[in-house]
């Protein structure tokens, strides 16, 4: 196990069992732990707090900032009367690896030696990392690098003879980003790319066949899937909150005609006093609820049809 560099921490040691059948576990010793730092000769643990036991001949052993001062291989160990001997092994981290490793709260340190040697260019900086940097120039105050000669003047004294000895004002400035020409920033990825492709061929959203390639879940997804029917004859519509998907059917007896546009709802029970969805049949004569499995009662209404109320399915 890892520890962080002179730092106080808990570790388990054991399990401590019965030195004569090799299995009993050992749940009321007095323990002393002896502590071997790098292949250094064992000492005695520093650490004045309680040996305790945990459960099932594990013991809580703390070890505090002086027994874990040293870096590098750490054994802490135990021979006590009644039962087998007991060691764990640790590795004994300086406090920034630990944290970058184990607590993700620093960063290893990188010796100048590699930037000196080639190791890390420009060229060896990842997207995330060059995009970082492009931010921090553009974002660095212009008063902090007017020396002379250097870049910053420069361009301090670019921009103040473009305007006659003034700074151009933000409405100038927003001016000139709106009369560039869009063919000169089609970099991929850029905002004038995306502005250009939002005009082209295809990105009418309007043409975008639903579902598509939507996931379930997305706004694509649902208006293919679950706008089925017209707009203005869901008003009062309630689908249900349940797990599975229920569709129901409803055709003219002897024709098996589909009838569309009669009201239907699904209710817990057969007086139909517990409504758990209701909605309205689309041209196909079906309508979709989302129930939890088990038996529902499903009533039917419609101008100029007499339904035998209720009609009992089972949602699966």
């Amino acid at each position: 196990m890892y520890l962080k560099q002179s730092t106080t921490t808990t570790i388990y040691l054991g399990p401590f069992v019965d030195d004569s059948d090799g299995k009993t576990a050992e749940t009321a010793l007095t323990i002393t732990a002896y502590l071997s730092k790098a292949g250094a000769a064992a000492v005695a643990r520093n650490s004045a707090t309680a040996i305790s036991h945990d459960r099932d001949g594990y013991y809580r052993v703390e070890l505090n900032a002086t027994d874990t001062n040293t870096a590098g291989r750490l054994r802490v160990f135990s021979s006590t009367a009644g039962a087998l001997p007991v060691w764990a092994d640790c590795v004994v981290l300086p406090a920034n690896v630990y944290d970058s490793l184990i607590a993700n709260t620093d960063a290893l340190q990188v010796h100048t030696n590699e930037i000196s040697a080639n190791l890390i260019t420009a060229a060896a900086l990842n997207a995330d990392a060059t995009a970082e940097i492009a931010d921090a120039v553009w974002d660095e105050a212009q008063s902090g690098h007017t020396t002379a000669g250097s870049f910053g003047r420069y361009l301090d004294a670019e921009v103040s003879d473009a305007v006659a000895g003034a700074a151009p004002s933000a409405a100038a400035v927003a001016d000139a980003v709106w009369d560039e020409a869009l063919s000169g920033h089609l970099a991929a990825g850029s905002a004038g790319d995306a502005l250009n492709g939002a005009g082209g061929a295809g990105a009418d959203p309007w043409e975008t066949a639903l579902p598509g390639s939507y996931n379930a879940g997305q706004a694509g997804w649902i208006v293919g899937q679950r706008l089925d029917a017209k707009v203005s004859a869901m008003s009062g519509a309630s689908p249900g909150s349940g797990a599975a998907e229920f569709t129901y059917t409803l055709t003219e007896a002897g024709t098996g005609q589909p009838i569309a546009d009669a009201d239907v709802w699904a209710t817990l029970d057969s007086a139909g006093t517990q409504v758990l969805a209701s909605g309205r049949t689309n041209q196909n004569g079906r309508v979709t609820f989302y129930l939890d499995a088990g038996p529902v009662y499903v009533w039917r209404q419609k101008s100029g049809y007499n339904f035998s109320n209720p009609d009992w399915e089972i949602v699966p």
